[in-house]
């Protein structure tokens, strides 16, 4: 094993323990959800209110939800960021 690649392995393994200890340090709450409420039920409250502000068809409810989501970003988020629902 050469010299560099004896310096880069305690490197390499100090970077994937700091990536482990991130994950597990990651806190996941939603705060917009009441303690009664499940998440079927709110995101059935959120389509009502799309439906009521001209979001009918089906592709911008998808969209809708995964512009909320983060899986998709750019223009077609447009209408997520005019109107964003708790």
């Amino acid at each position: 094993m050469t010299t560099a690649v004896r310096c880069m392995l305690p490197l390499l393994a100090a970077f994937l323990l700091g990536c482990g200890a991130q994950e597990s340090a990651v806190t996941v709450t939603s705060e917009s959800l009441t303690p009664t409420e499940s998440v079927q039920d709110r995101n059935l409250r959120i389509r009502e209110q799309l439906l009521q502000l001209g979001c009918t068809t089906n592709s911008c409810l998808q969209t809708y939800f995964a512009c909320q989501d983060g899986t998709l970003t750019g223009d077609p988020c447009l209408f997520y960021r005019e109107h964003p629902l708790p």
